[in-house]
């Protein structure tokens, strides 16, 4: 999970299966066409692949300026990725478009798979609601916001995010 420092990014695709980037905080002022090829050619070298994870709450400042703190924002931060990761022809890829907020979250995921269907894109999509909370609550959002995106045959994995024990996620995973 790299955040901030791009250059560990290139270090981690070298010791791990996958790796995780936020495009919200991995470019920190440099674009996106002057760190993803490097990244993908070392990943593609060491046989790692890249989730391009999106967070509502941590988007990138010139995405903010053009979109603002919207799905439509969220979507165009992964886009910039995953048109990057086309024109490599670099597959191992999987996205995530995550926010605490539920409904955020779904118009999030369906717009992506619109934009990545207008633009001939067939990456797969992790789903989950960030930061979901505890108890009842966390397990209601988890519900609500991934149950109808897999009714609709989104989604390959899921990650429940409760503010709890990890081994406590699993068992709601398993229900949802």
């Amino acid at each position: 999970d790299i955040h901030f420092k791009p250059e560990l990014a290139l270090e981690a695709a070298g010791i791990t299966d996958k790796i995780r980037i936020n495009p919200g905080n991995y470019l920190r002022g440099k674009t996106v066409e002057a760190l993803l090829p490097e990244l993908l050619k070392t990943c593609r070298d060491k046989g790692t692949a890249i989730r391009i994870g999106v967070n509502h709450g941590s988007l990138d400042g010139s995405i903010l300026e053009r979109y603002g703190d919207t799905p439509l924002g969220m979507v165009e931060s992964a886009m910039q990725f995953l048109r990057i990761c086309k024109a490599e022809s670099f597959q191992e890829v999987v996205v995530s478009m995550k926010s605490s907020n539920p409904r955020v979250m779904i118009q999030s995921v369906r717009l992506l798979a619109y934009q990545m269907n207008r633009e001939e894109m067939a990456y797969p999509l992790h789903l989950g609601v960030t930061e979901a909370g505890d108890g009842p609550e966390g397990r209601i959002k988890s519900v609500v916001g991934m149950a109808p995106l897999l009714l609709e045959g989104m989604g390959d994995t899921i990650r429940v995010s409760l503010t709890e024990s990890p081994e406590l996620e699993l068992p709601v995973a398993s229900q949802i």
